[in-house]
């Protein structure tokens, strides 16, 4: 016996497992996400310089407006948030300058593609029922923040592409911008 342990030898073990002495841990680690996986493509492709001068079909779908042509301004002003539009115009440039400059990247085209679907759908289901006229800039601020801005935050990892609250807050707009977010 050693320091009040006892040693135990064993021969001819036979095991369809693990044979272990002590304590067996096992982790067992989450799967990565789509954004984790896109990420890491992403740096693979800016490390080997694998530029692309296509641009993905979904991410070409949220670039264009649909027929509609009221524009941002006119959309928000129709829903009572005339006091919100030069931010808005302003963070929608924002994301339009951000997807021109990862345009030349399939990992970050999908990465932008992913969180604009993600966008449209927070917002057609847990933004639009909240929306009210004339709502005070402050708490349509909050629930800009609570509904995407700490959702997209925690699913964007390690965030590759430098996306942060403002182009968060901004891919509303440009989706409003370009007729696939109805405020009324």
């Amino acid at each position: 016996m050693v320091s009040g342990m006892s040693i135990v030898t064993q021969k001819n073990i036979t095991a369809a497992g693990d044979v272990v002495a002590g304590n067996k841990n096992e982790y067992i680690l989450p799967r990565p996400t789509q954004l984790e996986l896109f990420s890491k493509a992403y740096k693979d492709e800016v490390s080997l310089n694998q530029c692309t001068s296509q641009i993905l079909d979904e991410l070409t779908h949220y670039r264009s407006s649909k027929s509609d042509i009221r524009d941002l301004a006119t959309k928000l002003s129709e829903a009572g948030y005339d006091h919100i539009i030069n931010e808005a115009e302003e963070l929608k440039e924002n994301v339009a300058k951000l997807i021109i400059k990862n345009q030349h990247y399939k990992s970050a085209q999908k990465i932008i593609t992913y969180l604009l679907s993600d966008i449209e759908s927070i917002f057609n289901s847990k933004i639009k029922p909240k929306l009210i006229p004339n709502q005070p800039h402050h708490e349509l601020n909050d629930i800009l923040r609570e509904n995407v801005e700490l959702v997209i935050c925690e699913k964007l990892g390690e965030n590759v592409l430098d996306i942060y609250n403002r182009q968060m807050k901004g891919m509303v707009y440009f989706l409003t911008g370009n007729c696939h977010l109805e405020w009324t």
